[in-house]
């Protein structure tokens, strides 16, 4: 069995699998190590743990150590490198580039072999290229929809209002306060996904979305695929062991 974790940002989440598949799965606030812990308790021992972290060096060397403690194993932590399953990095130091992302490029890579747009919409947005020969071009990182949504309420006096985000925002020019912000953030978000559409030299690449306001941004592009798991997906690629994850796109 395999532990795959990616810890990122706002959620930790986990997924157990064999050979047939997922045994068991799960996510948590990734900043509460009492909860993080309680999830790995849960699990049957694994073979190995591969781990895909945008976390605190401390919170990678408390679970190097609980995982050391509790089951005699180091964990497999995905790095970017400068070339890796017929993927090249674009970046001038692939160390600087987050290995959530370099994990998902791996596992959008393997499955499309061709020019690619890679948007992870969490806590950051991130939106990656990679050309039909499998050079990575680089990307944007900017604000996920939430952290836009909660620096207006932070860095205005007036900009005000009482419902939550829109699950499906429009980019119709709001008529109130409410429907004014989310069409501008949808708007915002979907002109930076076109704009790096432009950069690629292939007029129709793929369309990946992944994180937790994919689903948002999928009725404004009905052609790209849903991948939630992407990054647990990935780690089989990025550590070494052979494709056997679940959570493919649809």
């Amino acid at each position: 069995m395999i532990l795959e974790i990616d810890w990122g940002n706002t959620r930790f989440k986990w997924r157990l699998r064999n050979e047939s598949g997922t045994l068991a799965a799960g996510a948590v606030d990734a900043s509460d190590r009492a909860a993080v812990q309680s999830e790995l308790v849960r699990c049957a021992q694994p073979a190995a743990l591969f781990v895909a972290s945008v976390r605190p060096v401390e919170d990678e060397k408390w679970l190097t150590e609980w995982a050391d403690e509790a089951w005699q194993l180091t964990p497999c932590f995905a790095v970017p490198r400068l070339q890796q399953a017929g993927l090249r990095c674009g970046y001038t130091d692939p160390a600087s580039l987050g290995p959530d992302r370099w994990v998902a490029l791996l596992a959008a890579w393997r499955k499309e072999h061709r020019a690619l747009v890679v948007v992870q919409a969490g806590t950051a947005l991130t939106v990656d290229l990679i050309d039909g020969a499998g050079q990575h071009l680089g990307g944007y990182i900017g604000p996920g929809w939430r952290l836009m949504h909660h620096s207006l309420f932070r860095e205005t006096a007036r900009v005000r209002f009482d419902t939550g985000l829109g699950a499906k925002a429009s980019v119709v020019p709001g008529r109130n306060t409410a429907s004014a912000v989310e069409s501008a953030l949808v708007a915002m978000i979907l002109g930076l996904i076109r704009t790096a559409r432009e950069q690629l030299s292939d007029p129709s690449p793929a369309i990946v979305l992944a994180g937790g306001d994919a689903e948002r941004l999928h009725s404004h592009l009905p052609r790209a695929s849903l991948w939630p798991n992407i990054v647990l997906d990935g780690l089989s690629v990025a550590c070494g062991e052979v494709e056997g994850g679940e959570g493919a796109p649809r």
